[in-house]
């Protein structure tokens, strides 16, 4: 079939085409958006066109496929954020988060004050989950002065809670593994 032909039988099908899209959708604006890309289809795959076949029904074809690839893309979209919103919707609480982020800030203000040996004791084991025996060789001290040290930091930042668990809401429970 000539391209003058083949303009000519694709400008016919366009009524159709849209009154099918109209149906399928039921909106205009997506009607008409689908009966655009089923064209644009159509004309970047003339080279996969079979004149033996109409043209109108492999338009009919091109369009009913890109309306259910839209409406399977669609489903999945929504059923994919469900799922996103459902789970940061019960496990995101923002003032919950600001309390935290607020205690985090002074735990490590009082940390700041901390004597310095028994600061990186606490920092190294308790944050960064190091082993007693890897923080006294590091710090080249017996591991019984890295045990003292740790007790001490621990003492004096587990009485610091206590006195502000009163003042401003802090808990143990915040620290988790620090205790």
């Amino acid at each position: 079939m000539p391209d003058d032909m083949l303009k000519t039988e694709m400008i016919r099908a366009l009524p159709k085409l849209r009154s099918f899209a109209l149906r399928l959708c039921r909106n205009p604006d997506q009607a008409d958006d689908l009966v655009q890309a089923t064209c644009e289809r159509a004309i970047r795959s003339l080279d996969k066109f079979d004149p033996a076949t109409r043209l109108d029904s492999w338009m009919f074809r091109i369009l009913q496929n890109l309306y259910l690839n839209s409406a399977r893309d669609t489903a999945n979209r929504s059923r994919l954020l469900g799922l996103v919103m459902a789970d940061y919707n019960e496990t995101y609480d923002g003032v919950k988060a600001a309390n935290s982020s607020l205690e985090l800030q002074q735990v490590q203000a009082f940390i700041e004050q901390l004597e310095e040996d028994n600061k990186i004791v606490l920092l190294m084991i308790a944050v960064e989950g190091r082993s007693y025996k890897d923080v006294a060789d590091e710090l080249n001290v017996p591991i019984g002065t890295v045990t003292s040290r740790l007790a001490r930091a621990r003492l004096k930042l587990r009485d610091w809670l206590e006195s502000q668990e009163h003042s401003n809401g802090v808990t143990l429970r915040s620290l988790g593994g620090m205790m």
